[in-house]
């Protein structure tokens, strides 16, 4: 073993001892002894009477409040030892038979020592009402509640964070200091909007002008029925409740409603049939709760038939309803 390790060892070994040491702890408060004010920037050391072997003690600064934490490895006896500018140096004795560790320790300080200090104790440099030896921006008007500082607002927006829903965004006050938003980017905010997630138009309020689910429900629509009838033969009931929703959301959409009918019988007839099987659908949606001046009903008869009247099968197809945004 070389001669370096060999001291570092030795030096371990001698310190094991004093990191065994048990470490009192002592706390308290300094005021005047005339008036009770609480003495900051005091010197308060804890040491022993009597130093031998190894050990600590400590010197610390009385708070605001006068209030200090102190402490030791060094066994009883002991002794607090506190001093400030302008006041008489005061010792107190700490013995362990006593088994106190808080105290309440008094100087006798000057006059004008004290009257210095309450009057720093009362200033108030930015007139906020918060007392400078309190105030964590003294030269800034605050509000008592924040420690005499001013409440800030971190987006500009007018709107101070602690009443601000949205701190880090520019906002509005009706708004909570939030911002408007336009998930769909119509131009028209969501609180206006009555279609927020559908891109639309400002004239429709946010909706569009041809809704697609309105145009996927109706493309396809063909209410059929049967020679001669004027009721469906197919069940439409379920087609037209669907509709009504989407027409009382889209309150804006008018709707044509269109009859057909095939060639069998005279045109005249057929006009008159086609005509009523288109009023019997408005007549549907009404009860449904679409106000009849939002659809049109029209008659084609056997004119302008859909499918060509040349078959039994495009005959039947043509005696139908079938409906139309205006």
């Amino acid at each position: 073993m070389n001669q370096n390790k060999f001291k570092i060892i030795l030096s371990v070994l001698f310190l094991l001892p004093g990191l065994t040491i048990g470490q009192l702890n002592f706390q308290g408060i300094v005021k005047d002894l005339n008036t009770g004010t609480e003495l900051e920037g005091a010197l308060v050391i804890l040491k022993p009477l009597r130093i031998s072997g190894g050990g600590y003690y400590t010197g610390k600064i009385t708070e605001q409040d006068g209030t200090f934490k102190t402490t030791t490895t060094y066994d009883y006896p002991l002794q607090i030892v506190v001093t400030k500018k302008g006041c008489v140096k005061k010792i107190v004795k700490v013995k362990k038979d006593e088994n106190i560790t808080s105290y309440i320790i008094e100087m006798d300080c000057e006059k004008e020592t004290i009257d210095q200090i309450i009057l720093e104790n009362k200033a108030d440099s930015d007139e906020d009402g918060v007392f400078d030896i309190v105030d964590k921006c003294p030269e800034i008007t605050g509000a008592e509640e924040n420690e005499g500082c001013p409440w800030p607002d971190s987006d500009q927006d007018g709107v101070l964070d602690k009443d601000d829903d949205c701190p880090e965004v520019a906002g509005l006050a009706e708004k909570g200091g939030c911002p408007l938003t336009d998930k769909d980017e119509d131009g028209v905010d969501d609180e206006k909007d009555n279609c927020p997630d559908e891109a639309g138009s400002i004239k429709n309020i946010g909706c569009p002008d041809q809704p697609i689910s309105i145009i996927e429900i109706i493309k396809d629509s063909q209410i059929l029925f049967s020679v001669n009838s004027l009721s469906p033969i197919d069940n439409s009931d379920l087609f037209l409740s669907n509709l009504s929703v989407l027409l009382k959301k889209y309150s804006y959409i008018n709707l044509v409603v269109t009859g057909y009918a095939s060639s069998e019988g005279t045109e005249q007839y057929n006009q008159a049939l086609s005509e009523r099987r288109s009023a019997n659908i408005k007549s549907a949606l009404e009860d449904l709760g679409v106000k009849s001046s939002r659809i049109k009903s029209f008659g084609q008869g056997e004119n302008n038939p859909v499918f060509a009247n040349d078959s039994e099968a495009n005959r039947a197809k043509n005696r139908s309803v079938r409906i139309s945004l205006e």
